[in-house]
């Protein structure tokens, strides 16, 4: 079987597709990638990845100039919630550029399946071209509501005309990640009744490991993160409060830049350690807790870890739900600009949020591998 992925560019995008598909290889199925801008790093895992659009600047599409029309002061790339219609709006264009690359790269492959988010209209549009199999793999809350991408195609029409493509994909199948304890938190429009159950199961890169990330904590350690979008635009600033009282805290923080820039962060104290990038799954191994900006990778990440989680929310439309981790049990969510020792103490000390947490993980670690749905998905492609 041949299995494409199609992805929009971004890490968030990318990250939780790659151990499904190197399950599938490592079956003896053959993968590529379609997808460009910063998602062309799958090749680093050692995935065939062809690039849809090359040399094009997703930053103009993501954030279009007010010129072209397009621009919104409710921002969804910002926004805490934003509903289906702006994301559909936002994915809509960001699947449109990547239309033609991707049907000419399936044209001269002959996949038998296509594997894409809720949110890459090109994934379904080429499916229903060629007459393929499409498989939607959700990768949280934000992804999950069952017209999401019915949506998106609507936002994608005129796509849909220029290539003469008014069918259905041959046949249909759902992915989830969330575990049924979360699925039951969310509200019946964003669950998944009948989608197949899929381990989250965290990638986030290779590293040659520092010696730091080697050895034990001498103290309770909490990461920082805002993940791969918000702290590169300057985002990164809102965490100055944070730190600035993290030396009221008997803990070692561990803050991950992701291209951001440090001297937003102001004068640190000597127990916080800055750090460009760590895997987020290896360094949640060694910490305590973690503070971070809601996305769906860094959760579910947190979750496999069986961690406390603090959520900032702000600056990630996949945002998981301001509600789901506390109705959950396993986490709390503050504003950046008051978040400091209290918080801290609560993530550190709260033994019923660390027990519903290691819960949590104990409820990931009980749904199917992505090794099991190899076969379901073969027999999806015949």
């Amino acid at each position: 079987m041949r299995a494409l992925f199609v992805t929009s560019p971004g890490l968030g995008h990318l990250f939780p597709t790659v151990p499904l598909a190197q399950a599938l290889r490592a079956a003896g199925h053959e993968v590529r990638y379609a997808t460009g801008g910063l998602s062309l790093a799958v090749s680093d895992a050692g995935l065939d990845v062809m690039d849809v659009t090359p040399g094009l600047d997703y930053l103009k599409v993501y954030m279009p100039d007010e010129a072209d029309g397009e621009a919104d002061a409710a921002n969804p790339m910002f926004a805490d919630d934003p509903d289906d219609l702006a994301l559909a709006k936002l994915f809509g264009r960001v699947s449109g550029v990547m239309v033609d690359g991707t049907l000419a790269a399936a044209r001269s492959w002959s996949p038998d399946l296509v594997i894409s988010p809720p949110l890459q209209g090109a994934g379904p549009l080429v499916a229903a071209a060629l007459n393929l199999p499409h498989v939607e793999l959700r990768l949280g809350s934000y992804d999950s509501g069952a017209r999401l991408a019915e949506t998106v195609r609507a936002a994608m029409a005129a796509h849909y005309d220029r290539h003469g493509v008014t069918g259905e994909p041959r046949a249909r199948a759902q992915i989830t990640m969330f575990p049924p304890s979360f699925q039951a938190l969310l509200p019946e429009q964003r669950r998944s009744p009948g989608a197949w159950p899929m381990r989250y199961v965290p990638y986030n890169g290779g590293a040659v490991l520092p010696d730091w990330l080697l050895r034990p904590a001498e103290k309770p350690r909490i990461a920082v993160t805002l993940g791969t979008i918000e702290a590169q635009w300057g985002g990164i600033a809102m965490l100055a409060p944070l730190l600035a009282a993290a030396g009221g805290v008997d803990a070692e923080f561990a803050v991950t830049l992701g291209g951001g820039d440090a001297a937003l962060l102001g004068e640190l104290p000597p127990n916080v350690r800055i750090v460009e990038w760590a895997p987020l799954d290896v360094l949640l191994e060694t910490c305590s807790a973690v503070i971070h900006h809601g996305g769906s990778g860094t959760t579910m990440t947190a979750v496999a870890a069986g961690i406390p989680q603090c959520v900032l929310p702000r600056g990630s439309y996949q945002q998981t739900g301001g509600d789901l981790l506390p109705r959950r049990g396993i986490g709390i969510v503050s504003e950046p600009e008051s978040v400091g020792v209290t918080e801290c103490q609560t993530l550190l000390k709260d033994e019923a949020l660390r027990d519903a947490a290691r819960q949590a993980r104990d409820e990931l670690l009980s749904m199917p591998a992505p090794a099991d749905l190899v076969a379901r998905l073969a027999g999806l492609a015949r």
